[in-house]
């Protein structure tokens, strides 16, 4: 399957590119000035040569071909590093290509900064969306009032299963979607997936909706090509790390489907479904490991978990989630699983 977007690391030293991307910049900049009512707002690059002149990392975001935002971001002196702007084609806003710049640029890192003008409300949500938590007001010699924000991801709640199968310290979002596992049949694997409803579009209620039989087939055309499926998952992790559950882990979800590990079938039976909300095509957030090391570590007090595996995994050529970017030595190192 073709990517349906890419985020990367762009060389400005391409002439072309460099004038895509400054381009780009200078529209944004115009909105942003104006939504500000700030005429005074610092350019980042005022011309070509200043843009090919550029020694600080810069991220694109593209659908296709299309350029559709651009990130830069400089390294501080104590290592960290600051994001000098984000910046989205004002034809593409609200469309998560803001978030997918920051998603990208924040992996590896630990010690991240930005600042905002506190009246740039949509700024102020995207990055506090990502895991930024504003420190420091101060204010321009000519009034504009600022934000230094931090990246701080949230660290998980204390998790605890309880007898009934249902996870302390999870939001229960009970789905009818499940059924009896069967005779002697105790949980030894963790299924990672990925979902995103609509495709490629996080923070909305589509998954929820999908668990409890509720989606409209008229909010989007994906909609209606699923809207007969009856599946579930057990967990289902946020971008947020928020963890919701939907099955109580004594049940059996429905999320495998066709699968086979190690000569076993029908791996439901004998699984635990956690869905990360992502895709095959960006990395996951720095919170959604926490959250899932978490809950890895709480299910294993309780269960006998063998392995940790993917969806790719049990159902080869018919699945690829959670697709090239889930950190595979991470997500085992934390768990103390392996596949």
């Amino acid at each position: 399957m073709q990517a349906p977007f890419e985020v990367k690391r762009l060389d400005l030293s391409d002439a072309a590119l460099a004038a895509r991307v400054l381009s780009l910049q200078l529209a944004a900049h115009r909105l942003e000035a104006e939504w500000l009512s700030y005429p005074h707002l610092p350019v980042l690059w005022t011309d070509l040569a200043a843009a090919q002149a550029c020694v600080d990392a810069v991220w694109g975001a593209f659908e296709g071909e299309s350029l559709r935002g651009v990130l830069v971001a400089s390294r501080r002196e104590d290592g960290g590093l600051h994001i000098e702007r984000v910046v989205v084609d004002p034809q593409q806003l609200r469309a998560g290509w803001g978030y997918r710049l920051l998603n990208r640029a924040l992996v590896g890192e630990s010690e991240v900064s930005v600042d905002t003008a506190e009246v740039n409300i949509a700024a102020l949500s995207l990055y506090r969306k990502a895991g930024f938590v504003a420190e420091q007001r101060w204010s321009t010699p000519d009034g504009l009032m600022l934000w230094r924000l931090n990246y701080q991801p949230a660290p998980p709640p204390a998790f605890q299963l309880l007898e009934d199968g249902w996870l302390d310290g999870a939001r229960w979002i009970p789905s009818p979607n499940h059924d009896e596992r069967g005779e002697d049949m105790a949980p030894e694997l963790l299924v990672i997936h990925n979902i995103s409803l609509p495709p490629y579009r996080y923070g909305g209620l589509g998954v929820e909706q999908l668990f409890q039989n509720r989606l409209n087939p008229d909010e989007h055309p994906f909609y209606a090509e699923i809207q007969h499926l009856r599946v579930s998952s057990h967990f289902f992790i946020r971008r947020s790390g928020e963890l919701q559950q939907f099955v109580p882990v004594t049940r059996r979800a429905w999320h495998a489907g066709v699968s086979n590990w190690r000569g076993r079938e029908r791996c439901n039976d004998f699984s635990i479904g956690v869905e990360l909300e992502g895709c095959d095509f960006e990395p996951f957030s720095e919170a959604q490991y926490r959250t899932l090391k978490a809950l890895a570590l709480a299910l294993r007090r309780r269960l006998p978990l063998s392995a940790i595996i993917g969806h790719e995994h049990i159902a080869p050529g018919r699945k690829t989630d959670p697709g090239p970017f889930f950190d595979w030595p991470r997500a085992e190192a934390d768990s103390g699983l392996s596949r």
